[in-house]
């Protein structure tokens, strides 16, 4: 699948850490069949090293179409990994450039590469030339500000991103103040690729409401714990209590489900000082 051939508006659930694991991906997939769904983020040298990381690989053809997040900042080892993910049949790769948490960006990943567009442009060119996923980016305004915004997404699309997301926050930001998308709205009228907005997008009539001239948004935080908010309240009616209950004891049985997977499959790995 094309980012041209996806319907308008881009609806995407937002890569989450420790939320958008295979078993919370395929309740919203059952609740809204169009949504684009995001993992978890990854780290590259974990997913080529670890037998456990690569257990975020699985995951149930439901859930396609489907894009691996993945985090680093080594092209090398971001080209291995996709040819890993492409070998799962993933529908691409999301390129992480925007985690503004502390230990992330002082390992020069996620928003430190915002202030690295060399290396970010690299990364993207070592996927391209590895495999033939789609390649996408998730970052933010900037560091302090947004001035260097247009230059910064310019040069991702030179080197071979197929769309790019922005939260309209910046790193200095972090999730503090609100989600500013004025400058989201602007960087739209520079780029010829699919661009998507997030940050505060409530559901998906907020999301509508924010779209103006873009061509999607991502729903982040207000997806926890509420999988109903990617449907269209003018169609759809609010889920009633049962409802919920049984979506909750859906997603338990999941999670069990997937944890023995992982328990399985670690459980089959060497000790150290031991033998196979």
């Amino acid at each position: 699948m094309r980012w041209s051939e996806v319907k308008r508006p881009i609806v995407c659930l937002a890569p989450m850490d420790g939320v958008t694991n295979t078993a919370y991906r395929q309740i919203v997939r059952r609740l809204n069949p169009e949504v684009i769904l995001f993992s978890e983020f990854t780290s590259v040298d974990g997913l080529v090293r670890s037998e456990r990381v690569r257990t975020k690989l699985d995951y149930d053809p439901s859930e396609q179409p489907l894009f691996m997040q993945l985090f680093g900042n080594n092209p090398q080892m971001f080209a291995e990994a996709a040819k890993m993910v492409e070998q799962r049949g993933m529908m691409g790769v999301d390129i992480n450039m925007g985690c503004p948490a502390k230990k992330i960006v002082h390992s020069q990943h996620g928003s430190a590469l915002m202030k690295d567009p060399d290396t970010a442009c690299r990364i993207i060119e070592s996927i391209r030339n590895n495999c033939g996923l789609q390649v996408s980016v998730k970052t933010r305004l900037g560091w302090k500000n947004e001035d260097g915004l247009i230059d910064f997404c310019r040069s991702l699309q030179s080197a071979g991103t197929s769309m790019i997301t922005i939260h309209g926050r910046t790193y200095s930001q972090a999730f503090k103040g609100v989600a500013n998308w004025e400058p989201i709205y602007e960087l739209k009228n520079h780029l010829q690729i699919p661009l998507l907005g997030n940050g505060d997008v409530l559901d998906y009539q907020d999301g509508i409401k924010r779209l103006e001239n873009l061509d999607g948004f991502m729903i982040g935080r207000h997806a926890i714990g509420n999988p109903w908010c990617f449907q269209d309240s003018k169609k759809y009616p609010q889920p009633v209590l049962g409802e919920r209950i049984r979506v909750a004891l859906d997603h338990y049985g999941l999670l069990c489900a997937n944890t023995l997977v992982i328990m399985s499959t670690t459980s089959s790995m060497p000790k150290p000082g031991g033998r196979v």
